[in-house]
């Protein structure tokens, strides 16, 4: 980063972005490059470049709090005296701490200049303006249950942060789930479903701009729609019951509709298997432009664990919706998460999470040790807790154990004819992804060894997989 001083007269003001956290708030990044692009603000990449910096927050864990702090403070630090750039936190760490004191008092968001919450979206570069010009304008006010307004704002103008093929969209907001460990309610509210022709219409404006790749994404993909539906449908965990017809089913179909029969993509991501019915599984598996790959958060794998944090559904539920999703898939990849440490993880517990990654049933796998949330139920058990060191000591087996069985997994696709998204080309070899592997480098690449004239970045073609690595594949282009 280098100092500028402030914008000369006349020129238009100039903002940087930096984003933090999941896909989710990449969307809502993107949307705020919009919006303030088309406010006359000018974007630069280098905040002490800009006259204005937004810090898009994550606060979903006390690291992504403490890693927005210290964006924040380098931010400031390295501005030294020259008062540019103003530093604006959103996001979800503005939320969380406004709704909690201790949190608050822990400084996490001491060196912004100001904080504006999801309400104040719609009208940021107003604020922003009024922050330039030396008025304190009239921002976040504490935590406030998540307006309609924000959902209509998630329909305005995006500037894709990514490559120009490759595109998130958010079917909505927030979790009914009420998971005992999670804070997202805390943060986001119940949930809110985007109406399907918002969505829809969305999709074609991606695909109509060159995007090949289209990923859903909400707190939980599979209950888009049960919001507007009455209970048991919607709420209770003990009572829930799927209804007769699948709303994300049936939007599904929908997009379906819009994609072009050949060269793009669908794929989805957090699907709660308490969710994921019979309906949404056989549009799933029916058509070969949905991606083979389905991020399926478990969360943990033995029945006490289960119910401990509060799933909604047992191990018995698990192995039937694997199997099941396997004879429907036989080329699936599945991804998921795990948690390890929550309070009551015996012993016993983690044999039964450590024999269930090692069976092979995940192709990728994300371990986070668990996080004392302050609201959360979870905090509140008096079940008792893991050591921290113990947590963490589980956290890294896990991953050594998923290690030996992505090797394994990625070596049975040697052989597959397959489709390639390519994205970068360097020294004579091609970079992309599978339909097995989703943006972001989260799940491994796929390296080609052809001339540059062999793909064009984002035309999905095919090849066949010739050798695997422990993460990535290597693969050949097919005439």
């Amino acid at each position: 980063m280098t100092k500028k001083t402030s914008a000369a007269a006349g020129t238009p003001p100039l903002f940087s972005l930096v984003n933090l956290g999941c896909p989710k708030n990449t969307v809502d990044s993107e949307g705020l490059l919009a919006a303030m692009s088309l406010a006359g603000f000018a974007c630069v990449g280098d905040p002490l470049e800009s006259d204005v910096c937004i810090v898009n927050t994550c606060g979903f864990l006390d690291a992504s709090r403490r890693e927005a702090r210290d964006t924040l403070e380098s931010i400031a630090r390295a501005r030294g005296d020259a008062g540019r750039p103003l530093i604006v936190a959103t996001g979800c760490a503005v939320e969380r701490l406004g709704g909690d004191p201790s949190l608050e008092a822990a400084g996490f968001l001491d060196a912004a200049d100001l904080r504006a919450g999801f309400a104040d979206y719609p009208r940021l570069p107003e604020i922003c303006l009024g922050l330039l010009r030396a008025r304190r304008p009239a921002g976040y006010a504490g935590p406030r249950r998540l307006p309609k307004t924000y959902l209509d704002w998630l329909s305005r103008p995006r500037l894709l942060a990514g490559p120009p093929w490759s595109a998130y969209l958010k079917l909505g907001e927030g979790c009914s789930n009420c998971c005992a460990y999670c804070s997202i309610p805390l943060v986001r509210g119940r949930r809110a479903s985007r109406p399907a022709r918002a969505i829809l219409d969305e999709a074609r404006q991606l695909l109509a701009g060159g995007v090949r790749e289209i990923t859903l994404i909400a707190q939980d993909t599979t209950a888009w729609g049960l919001d507007a539906m009455p209970p048991p449908y919607e709420e209770g965990a003990a009572a829930w019951r799927a209804p007769k017809k699948s709303p994300f089913a049936g939007l599904l179909r929908g997009l379906l509709a819009e994609l072009p029969a050949r060269g793009a993509w669908l794929r989805v991501l957090y699907a709660h298997p308490r969710h994921l019915d019979t309906e949404i599984l056989d549009v799933l598996s029916s058509d070969p432009r949905i991606c083979p790959y389905l991020d399926l958060p478990l969360q943990h794998a033995d029945d006490r664990m289960l119910r401990l944090m509060g799933r909604g559904y047992g191990r018995a539920r698990v192995d039937g919706l694997l199997a099941d999703l396997r004879s429907r898939w036989p080329t699936l990849a599945l991804r998921s998460t795990f948690i390890v440490g929550h309070p009551g993880e015996t012993p016993s517990a983690w044999k039964n999470l450590l024999q269930f990654v090692e069976s092979g049933a995940i192709d990728y796998l994300g371990v986070f040790a668990w996080s004392p949330e302050p609201g959360t139920r979870s905090v509140a058990l008096r079940e008792r807790r893991v050591p921290p060191a113990v947590a963490e000591e589980r956290r890294r087996e896990l991953m050594l154990a998923q290690k030996k069985v992505s090797r394994r997994l990625l070596r049975a696709r040697v052989g597959l004819a397959t489709e390639f998204l390519p994205e970068s080309w360097q020294d004579g070899t091609w970079r992309g992804r599978t339909p097995w592997q989703a943006p972001d480098g989260i799940d491994g690449q796929t390296l080609v060894s052809a001339p540059r004239t062999a793909f064009r970045p984002g035309r999905i073609a095919p090849v066949r997989v010739t050798a695997s690595t422990t993460y990535d594949l290597k693969a050949a282009p097919l005439a």
